[in-house]
Formats: C-alpha cells, structure tokens, sequence
C-alpha cells in the first residue's frame, strides 16, 4: 500500500521505481536483442526527464531519480555496446544479468516499511554476487592469451555492467530511505 501512496504523492519516486522495474524486467529481452536497446529506453529516459521537472515531496525523490536516471543511461550503454561490438553474452555476463534482474525485481519492497530491511539486504546480496561473478570473468579475460580483442570487448562490458549494478545500489539505498 505504501508503494502505490508514494508513487501517487511523489512523481520523482514512481519515476525512479518505474524505471528500475521495467528495467528489470526488459533486461532478459535485452539480453537476447541488444539492438532493441535504444527504442526500449527512449519512453523510460522521457518520463525520468519529466520527472525531474516535478515538485520533490519527498527527500528520498531527488536521489532516486537521479540514481535511476544513472541506471537507465548506463544498462542502455551496456546493451548499445553489445550490439555494438556484435557481442553475445557469455556466461557470466548472462549469470550478472540474471542476479541483477532478480535485484530489480525487489524494487516494491524496498519502500515496504515492514520488507525494506530484507529486500535490501537481498538487493545488495545479489549485487555483490553479480560483482563478484564480473570481477572473476574480468580477469580470467584479461589474463587470457590470444583473441585480445574479443577480451578487451568483454572486460569492457563487465566493467559497463559494473557500474550498472553500482548505479541500482545508489538507487536503492535512496528507495529505502523514503
């Protein structure tokens, strides 16, 4: 009941919880057509934009929206340069993705006064799995001999995802807040 009171007195919150739900949700999609990734993200960068120009009612808002505004800008790079550089995401990628997306998933209950502690604490769980996952492949890459370009590719989609998933945290920490 909380998640529907402050997304009705608060456009800069249901903003910010629109954009990391749908985002979330898109993100396996995504994952398999990286090249949907610009027309996915227009309408979320549209109405995270409009948000912006509403009046705060809440102090968590602000800092919501412009972590999610980061995310959103960020998780469209990471599947731009996918498409970009004609990558398919290897396991680990898909395994980050995977924890991330099940991250995005507990956005309603991070402003659930009863949930918020234990969503949170799953959120950054599933963070730091997903850290740790991209920190493994991230090394294994750039110590591997031959195929330097394919490497460096990767090395720079986990460090993309990265900030991805440092991004959510940002936004989280803000939701729970509210």
């Amino acid at each position: 009941m909380r998640r529907y009171w402050l997304a009705l007195t608060d456009a800069r919150l249901k903003a910010a919880m629109n954009a990391l739900e749908r985002c979330g949700a898109a993100v396996g999609d995504l994952a398999s057509e990286p090249g949907n990734a610009a027309s996915f993200f227009l309408p979320l960068k549209k109405a995270l934009a409009g948000a912006a120009g509403a009046a705060p009612n809440n102090p968590a808002g602000s800092p919501a929206l412009a972590a999610a505004e980061d995310f959103t800008l960020r998780l469209e790079r990471l599947f731009s340069d996918l498409a970009r550089f004609d990558a398919r995401p290897d396991a680990a990628l898909l395994q980050a993705l995977l924890a991330l997306q099940r991250a995005c998933a507990l956005t309603p209950r991070l402003v659930s006064r009863s949930a918020r502690d234990r969503a949170f604490t799953e959120a950054t769980a599933l963070c730091a799995t997903a850290r740790k996952t991209l920190a493994l492949a991230g090394a294994a890459a750039n110590g591997a001999p031959g195929e330097f370009a394919l490497n460096l590719k990767f090395s720079s989609i986990y460090s993309g995802l990265d900030a991805v998933i440092y991004a959510f945290e940002r936004c989280a920490e803000a939701l729970i807040t509210a």
